[in-house]
């Protein structure tokens, strides 16, 4: 018995409106051990073998939440630890309606014979993107030691190096494994560079899978398509030359948990209304889209809100015109010797009960929201 086995699963997130998984389990991963079942008919259903999660309504720029979505039962005495792994921006597992319990390999589950946990879902409709993506449900079972996987990917291709602008392109990549164990491994597809689409690949010893990402090219040019650290080729995209004039950033400088605008301006030369997606990458990751549509001979501004919750510097681009960078700083300490105090909060801290009046007065002048 391998230590790992893996329940892959895939996730289409089409548009930011309606994001939708698809669950598959493999015939020889651990069925007989772990089962998946739906929970909620308005989130969930199953088509040809598998739960599909149908997302109707997001609220754009704010996380949506799902509590119970769908199980994850263990029969067997011997699984010892289940995970989710996931690569999937914006999207999040936890458990028991719990939001702060996510699921993950270093916050695994650590189930019983016959337990059944509830899963709940969180998608982040500032992370979420569109493109396909997977997750994958791990089992671990106890007393086996851990082995190592060796997956690689090889002989990249592209279904066309010349195509006409928003035609699609196919990009495959075969993986294989030649280690001893199973193993998971993140594909990535590169467009100059940046990333645009990803999928992880679970396969187990000596295993081999194509991997297929499919792309529409909307901006005409020569690109370096492929995928990271496998191979590239060169596509030639034709049409109107339209492109993005401009991309800047209105406030370089901002706080940890505050948001920064990215304006992108977008120029249609041709005599015939155009539609384009813009993408903007943070660090050469694409982290949303706008869709936007170009009168003939005219132009049009499309702005991007991104929130920045840890500090540092990051690059900012627009369909791979550079907006510059924008520096996250630390959100400042509360002191309160910097701070001027009403009479009736002044009354308020004298004796003797300084300390937790001190709390009370602070919080009472503090704005709370809370979004669910």
């Amino acid at each position: 018995m391998n230590p790992y086995h893996y329940a892959t699963a895939a996730v289409l997130l089409a548009t930011l409106v309606v994001p939708t998984a698809a669950i598959t389990i493999g015939t020889d991963r651990a069925t007989d051990d772990v089962a998946l079942e739906t929970t909620s008919s308005d989130y969930a259903t199953v088509q040809d073998g598998e739960i599909r999660l149908d997302f109707e309504k997001l609220n754009d720029r704010a996380i949506t939440r799902a509590d119970t979505v769908f199980t994850i039962s263990v029969t067997a005495d011997d699984v010892e630890r289940l995970w989710i792994e996931n690569d999937v921006p914006g999207l999040s597992f936890y458990q028991d309606g719990d939001p702060t319990a996510t699921i993950s390999k270093s916050r695994p589950l650590t189930p019983t014979p016959g337990s059944r946990t509830s899963i709940g879902v969180a998608v982040d409709t500032h992370e979420a993107v569109s493109g396909t993506e997977t997750f994958t449900v791990v089992a671990q079972y106890e007393d086996e030691d851990e082995t190592e996987s060796d997956i690689r990917g090889s002989t990249v291709s592209v279904s066309s190096t010349t195509v006409e602008a928003g035609e699609t392109v196919t990009v495959n990549a075969t993986y294989r494994n030649d280690g001893d164990g199973w193993g998971t491994e993140t594909a990535r597809l590169m467009v100059d560079g940046t990333v645009v689409d990803r999928r992880t690949v679970a396969l187990s010893s000596a295993e081999e899978r194509t991997v297929s990402f499919e792309r529409r090219m909307e901006w005409p040019g020569t690109y370096e398509i492929g995928i990271e650290g496998v191979g590239y080729q060169s596509v030639t995209v034709a049409g109107p030359q339209l492109e993005v004039s401009s991309a800047t950033i209105d406030d370089a400088t901002i706080t940890a948990g505050e948001t920064a605008d990215v304006r992108a301006t977008v120029r249609n030369p041709s005599d015939r209304r155009i539609e384009r997606t813009l993408e903007l990458s943070v660090d050469g990751i694409v982290v949303d889209t706008r869709t936007v549509s170009i009168p003939a001979n005219g132009e049009r501004t499309v702005t991007f809100q991104r929130s920045f919750d840890e500090s540092g510097t990051y690059a900012i681009a627009v369909s791979g015109v550079d907006a510059g960078t924008v520096t996250v700083e630390e959100r400042a300490g509360f002191d309160i010797r910097n701070r001027e105090l009403s009479p009736m909060t002044t009354a308020a801290l004298a004796p003797p009960a300084t300390a937790g009046l001190l709390f009370l007065a602070i919080a009472a002048n503090r704005r709370w929201s809370f979004v669910r």
